[in-house]
């Protein structure tokens, strides 16, 4: 079973606040994020660190960027939709649930973010019908090599790294065309939308995430 950790503004019941997590019994007890400290995290042995955000999504993504270097457990914060345009998707949370999800999604998501696909040991990423050839700057679909310009490459490759976690379009921006980049979040919508055309039957893998952002099927 996983070991999971309730983080939220007020130390409420996580299973009466968060009714999917019904039976989970999140342990030993929730924190609130005033008392969320290095230490206490260190204390709890997490597998996973659930963060309530839908109340005080800036406070939610604050308490994430502040502990992240100090677990290895990943993050997953719970919003609703006024809360996702509103969270700060830098912060370095994992995936997020929304509060209308259900029991099996929650299990799935969890799962998949606990115990994520095995990094490739070579430099080809291989994702249903795509290969990637990271030395080669090479991408083929099916056996045909795509015509993709080093931007276009760079970011399906940064996503097909990740599959099933949550790309912020701010963060594609940062990690893909570099802080020093002065052009909005509109260009990774742009080049998302090329690189689905170009990779025509398969363009399902590049997944919207609504409000956020992008993710590769996991």
């Amino acid at each position: 079973m996983i070991r999971l950790l309730w983080l939220s503004s007020r130390r409420s019941d996580p299973e009466e606040s968060f009714p999917p997590l019904s039976g989970k019994r999140p342990a030993p007890e929730p924190i609130a994020f005033a008392d969320a400290t290095p230490d206490l995290l260190a204390r709890r042995l997490a597998d996973l660190i659930m963060v309530d955000g839908r109340d005080r999504p800036e406070e939610a993504a604050g308490v994430i960027r502040k502990l992240r270097g100090e677990s290895e457990a990943p993050f997953v914060v719970v919003l609703n939709d006024d809360s996702l345009t509103a969270f700060d998707w830098s912060c370095g949370a994992s995936d997020f649930l929304t509060d209308r999800c259900t029991v099996a999604e929650l299990d799935t998501r969890l799962r998949r973010v606990v115990t994520p696909a095995q990094a490739e040991s070579s430099d080809v990423i291989k994702r249903g019908e795509i290969s990637i050839n990271r030395e080669r700057f090479e991408v083929r679909v099916r056996g045909e090599t795509l015509d993709l310009t080093f931007k276009e490459f760079e970011l399906i490759a940064y996503l097909a790294q990740r599959p099933g976690r949550v790309c912020s379009r701010s963060a594609l921006l940062s990690e893909v065309w570099g802080y020093d980049f002065f052009g909005g979040t509109r260009t990774v919508d742009v080049h998302v939308r090329r690189l689905r055309a170009k990779l025509g039957h398969e363009a399902h893998m590049i997944e919207t995430v609504r409000n956020v952002g992008y993710r590769f099927a996991g």
